[in-house]
């Protein structure tokens, strides 16, 4: 092994005695060698400390502390990496054998690129074939579709070290979900994407940290679109908080809409980012275009709620969601 590891893998640890072993496993398996594994245990309660300190491995560097949370364990994770590039493992996914290898080449071969992640397949022991995560792959889509959602699978990320501090690294701020905060950032830095290949199995459990959302002050999907859209837009405006409570459903039934002022928001960002990346001009159009069906849908929901059950407009309103093919989500 190198003295310096090209990579930081941080795999933070909470009560993760059952699947622990499989996901430390998965990480020394790789077919690239030059890293290390920062195992941080955030106060485990159950036998995580044991599965740990069984390992022999040089590679590994192990720290317990009182519980802080994810966000603040991943913080002292980057703090005390010695790699150019950090990645990231949950202790309950396994990263498939080439995922370090390809991510870290695409890297060196893109340096434009600061935030990476991989495409992941969904599984439990009930549902081995659960699902995929099919993330976009373009740093323009990418960049449109965080100002309201996450399209990154958190286990799956790489970045530099160096530009993850200086935006500060994981926010503490319970207003906002650490990771979908952090990638936001990183996009507004420079370009992100995604590898299309399956790197990375994403365990789905109910104890799941993902699963976890006391930790989290109210709507922090919506106070994110808003913050994302305040900053890429260069200004606060009301068009900026009708899109982003339609698209949340964050708002009361008492409340009106400007639905041709949130139209025109959503323009205002299309034709930001056709300026940022031109030569995805067309993908864009195409992105535009769905994002415009869901907001009417969104709208249309928003019109049932507050018009009487049987009436003739609720009537219609069904009719017009199906004849105009709105579409209730972006990922199918």
């Amino acid at each position: 092994m190198l003295n310096t590891p090209l990579i930081s893998i941080i795999l933070p640890i909470y009560n993760a005695e059952l699947f622990l072993a499989e996901s430390i496993d998965s990480i020394l398996n790789q077919t690239y060698q030059n890293f290390e594994l920062i195992l941080l245990n955030d106060g485990s309660t159950d036998n995580s400390e044991k599965i740990c300190l069984s390992y022999t491995d040089s590679r590994i560097r192990y720290y317990k502390h009182a519980n802080m949370g994810l966000a603040a364990t991943l913080n002292k994770g980057i703090d005390i990496s010695k790699g150019h590039y950090i990645a990231r493992q949950d202790n309950d996914d396994i990263s498939m054998p080439q995922r370090l290898e390809k991510q870290v080449n695409y890297l060196i071969q893109h340096p434009q690129v600061v935030l990476l992640g991989t495409r992941a397949l969904i599984f439990s022991d009930k549902y081995p074939n659960y699902g995929q995560h099919n993330h976009p792959t373009s740093s323009a889509i990418l960049k449109f579709d965080l100002l309201f959602d996450n399209p990154f699978v958190h286990s799956s990320v790489m970045f530099s070290k160096e530009i993850v501090q200086s935006v500060g690294g994981y926010s503490l701020n319970r207003n906002y979900y650490e990771d979908h905060h952090l990638w936001s950032a990183l996009a507004f830095k420079g370009k992100v994407a995604n590898l299309p290949e399956y790197l990375v199995k994403y365990r789905h459990h109910e104890k799941g940290l993902s699963k976890i959302t006391s930790y989290y002050e109210a709507s922090p999907l919506f106070n994110q679109t808003l913050f994302n859209l305040n900053k890429l837009l260069a200004q606060e405006s009301n068009g900026n908080q009708e899109l982003a409570k339609l698209y949340h459903h964050n708002y009361k039934i008492t409340e009106q809409f400007d639905f041709e002022l949130i139209l025109s928001t959503l323009t205002k960002i299309n034709f930001n980012l056709q300026e940022e990346f031109p030569e995805e001009s067309i993908e864009l159009k195409k992105r535009y275009e769905l994002y415009k069906k869901v907001l009417q849908s969104r709208f249309n929901m928003y019109q049932r709620k507050i018009t009487p059950k049987f009436s003739l407009k609720q009537f219609w309103l069904k009719i017009e969601h199906k004849l105009f093919r709105y579409k209730s989500t972006i990922y199918d």
